[in-house]
């Protein structure tokens, strides 16, 4: 079974060691001490809360204290690793509930720290194995990206021109149009009836 404080710890251990080699992330850790921030996997009873003390992140149990809590399903999360953060939450896969300049603070220091992924898997799997894994890892995702937008374009082509169950941009303008130009001939003639009744 997998031992959660104990990734937990590692982890922290390995964001603080990055903390403490860069002065631009400590001189941020000093603002955000005291701070606390909750990730929460949406969905889940799933949560992972941490304090700032002394320029480290601690674990902090208590689930219903904290400055800001960020929320997500783990592959908004993930993407949110390899991608911009202000996209995902540009397009409700993260949310924030809390303190919002907190939460810029502890965005900022999270770029500051971001880890050389192929650097630290250099450490363990040596050179050529690390370039070739981040490189296999980058396709993959960027797969994953494509087909999902296929098949996101092949549901939307077969609900409208396949079943019709959704109209398409032009008949729903169409339609929009039309329903407009009835309420204004409704009114017209609702006018008309009433200065007929004077």
């Amino acid at each position: 079974m997998i031992d959660k404080l104990k990734i937990s710890k590692g982890i922290l251990s390995k964001i603080n060691s990055q903390i403490t080699t860069r002065t631009s992330a400590k001189k941020i850790s000093q603002e955000l001490e005291g701070k606390i921030l909750s990730i929460q996997i949406k969905n889940t009873s799933h949560f992972f809360n941490v304090i700032m003390i002394s320029n480290e992140l601690n674990l902090h149990t208590n689930k219903e204290n904290f400055d800001v809590q960020i929320s997500g399903s783990l592959i908004s999360f993930t993407n949110l690793l390899r991608d911009n953060s202000s996209d995902a939450l540009r397009d409700g896969s993260i949310g924030i509930n809390g303190d919002v300049a907190v939460a810029q603070k502890f965005q900022k220091l999270f770029e500051m720290i971001k880890p050389d992924i192929e650097e630290e898997l250099s450490h363990i799997v040596g050179d050529v194995m690390a370039n070739n894994i981040v490189k296999f890892s980058k396709k993959t995702g960027d797969w994953m990206l494509n087909t999902r937008d296929i098949l996101q374009e092949n549901i939307k082509e077969y609900l409208q021109e396949e079943i019709k169950l959704m109209p398409s941009k032009y008949e729903f303008n169409f339609f929009s149009k039309e329903v407009s130009k009835i309420r204004d001939d409704i009114e017209r003639l609702e006018k008309k009836i009433n200065e007929f009744q004077r």
